[in-house]
């Protein structure tokens, strides 16, 4: 045992001794084996997790299906429509991503780690914009994290006031997100061509930054970089926020415990990020922050849109930084251009100390203020815009800062290589995962919503009829007597037990009463009582009947088409039928 002991120990020495990194500086395997090894490992974890999390996501759906308040017809054709999205999505991900499906139109933007082009989709003439983003300049800026990150967030979230990710993949030295194109360009341009806004204008595209926020906060997410460059405008008018290469996402929003995620997860931060004429000072000081610091970031556009520039302006950025860090003597108001004190006092509240800043404790703070009273939040996006692109087609970007590429469009042929191991699970594809945890409880959800409501009908429907208890009357040729008053307006009774037979010209019609009170048809004649009815008596008879029919066809009256009300409820069924034909007999 010793001995065994003592060798377990020996070989725990060669593996700590033996591993990758020390093999690679040994030159017993290649620099290139090395990154083989890593990239497999991280393909693996991720596989692994992604097991874990749907082998726990099935597990629930399974017991929200069972616990649902559905029939078992209803749940088994969830099952059912879970299946044929499973084979969906396995067919859609067997489609190989690449950025030759493109053909690019026009750069529309450049940044520091690559450019934004307009293109078409080959296969479908789909308009998209494709950030396109150079590996080389994301690994040597140390911000692998944040690009990760902000593919992560747009493939996870869908909403009205962030723009919309299609696919992402990396091909060659390039990772490539496929977005939506809003043609409308950003408010900067608005801002530019435009000058300033009156207080109209400039409320209406508050208010929808402000639920763009909300949107992000919601998720327990930081922008840290609203500016107006990242405010797109779509093709009516209205805004979609972008760019969240240095958000802050929580984090443990998509991880396993999304299920029971509330928020609010969210530690101190103390990155200095952003761009500086849109920073607040508590990040500039390294402090730690929070979400307040994007409400801060909408005191400035707020500014900027009413007075044409931003409060704390300068040619040099440590000069800005220095104006913010002091804004409390810093912050003036121009005296050319007047706005309301609800306005100025909404500025005031937000470029404030981040303790007092309006927002801290949620967008309802500022919503609240009187500088938007009379603002129907819920219905923002079918209010009328100021400003409405005016396109030639579904590519134009006039709305664009014309830009011109060095550098081609498509990476280089020859110049094929593997997935890069930093950027495992980059790519993705829209409505790829269609049986997203959230999305099937939301479909288990409605399904039993609209069965309950169904049954609800239903019991309503039946309810009616049951206090109607109407009696209906249906005769063969052509002529009908309905009686469609209830029983509670002296009208006719009819015993449930009696089958009545009535002789009118030429046909014989058979009612049969049911327990309702309602007249079905009898085709068989076993077992029947029948009332024979004459033209000055009433006679029963049975079987005997086909043999005397024809005495009584020739002199028998038409039946009227109605029922005296004065018909008690008291009298027989003979002397009701006695007075029908008297009446009509009178009226001959």
């Amino acid at each position: 045992m010793i001995k065994n002991k003592e060798n377990d120990s020996q070989l725990t020495q060669i593996v700590e001794i033996q591993s990758l990194e020390d093999l690679v500086n040994q030159n017993k395997i290649s620099k290139s084996t090395f990154d083989k090894v890593i990239i497999a490992k991280k393909f693996i974890e991720r596989k692994y997790n992604l097991i874990k999390i749907k082998k726990m996501e099935n597990e629930v759906i399974k017991e929200k299906i069972k616990n649902s308040k559905l029939p078992i017809e209803k749940k088994e054709e969830i099952y059912n429509e879970i299946n044929e999205k499973k084979k969906k999505t396995f067919e859609k991900k067997r489609e190989k991503l690449t950025i030759y499906d493109y053909e690019p139109l026009n750069l529309i933007g450049k940044g520091s780690f690559g450019e934004v082009h307009v293109c078409r989709n080959k296969k479908t003439n789909e308009i998209v914009a494709i950030k396109k983003i150079k590996k080389s300049m994301v690994k040597q800026k140390n911000q692998i994290k944040h690009i990760k990150d902000e593919q992560d967030f747009l493939s996870k979230i869908k909403s009205n006031w962030i723009i919309n990710l299609k696919c992402s993949f990396q091909e060659g030295d390039f990772l490539f997100l496929i977005m939506e194109f809003l043609p409308g360009g950003d408010l900067m341009n608005l801002l530019i061509q435009k000058d300033t806004l009156n207080e109209e204008e400039a409320k209406f595209y508050i208010c929808e930054i402000i639920l763009s926020i909300e949107a992000i906060h919601n998720l327990d997410c930081i922008h840290r970089d609203i500016k107006p460059d990242n405010i797109l405008i779509g093709k009516d008018g209205h805004i979609k926020l972008s760019d969240f290469g240095l958000a802050k996402i929580a984090d443990n929003i998509f991880k396993e415990d999304i299920i029971n995620y509330k928020g609010n997860h969210h530690s101190r931060n103390y990155s200095c990020v952003g761009t500086s004429l849109y920073i607040a000072p508590e990040v500039l000081e390294k402090k730690g922050y929070g979400k307040e610091i994007d409400w801060w970031s909408l005191g400035i556009i707020f500014y900027e849109m009413l007075f044409g520039f931003a409060p704390f302006c300068s040619n040099k950025n440590n000069d800005i930084c220095n104006k913010i860090l002091n804004y409390e003597k810093n912050l003036k108001f121009p005296t050319k251009i007047k706005i309301s004190d609800n306005a100025k006092d909404l500025i005031l509240k937000l470029i404030t100390n981040c303790n007092n800043r309006l927002g801290k404790n949620g967008s309802e703070e500022i919503k609240s203020h009187p500088f938007f009273k009379g603002v129907n939040w819920k219905k923002i996006k079918e209010m009328k815009p100021p400003f409405i692109p005016q396109l030639k087609n579904d590519y134009d970007v006039k709305y664009f800062e014309k830009l011109t590429s060095k550098e081609p469009f498509y990476p280089d042929l020859n110049n094929k290589k593997r997935k890069d191991a930093d950027f495992i699970g980059y790519t993705y594809r829209e409505n790829e995962d269609q049986l997203d945890l959230i999305n099937v409880i939301e479909m288990i959800q409605n399904k039993q919503s609209e069965y309950l409501n169904s049954c609800q009908n239903k019991k309503e429907e039946n309810r009616k009829c049951e206090e109607n208890n109407f009696v209906n009357k249906k005769f063969i040729k052509g002529n009908s007597l309905n009686i469609n008053n209830n029983i509670n307006n002296d009208d006719v009774i009819l015993n449930k037990e009696i089958n009545q037979k009535f002789i009118s010209d030429k046909n014989i019609i058979h009612l049969n009463i049911n327990k309702d009170n309602h007249i079905v048809e009898k085709n068989d004649n076993s077992n029947l009582n029948y009332v024979k009815f004459s033209k000055n008596k009433n006679i029963t008879i049975d079987e005997t009947l086909e043999k005397e029919k024809n005495e009584f066809t020739q002199n028998i009256p038409k039946i009227p088409n109605f029922v005296p009300k004065s018909m008690k409820k008291k009298d027989s069924i003979s002397s009701r039928i006695k007075r029908i034909f008297a009446l009509s007999k009178k009226d001959n």
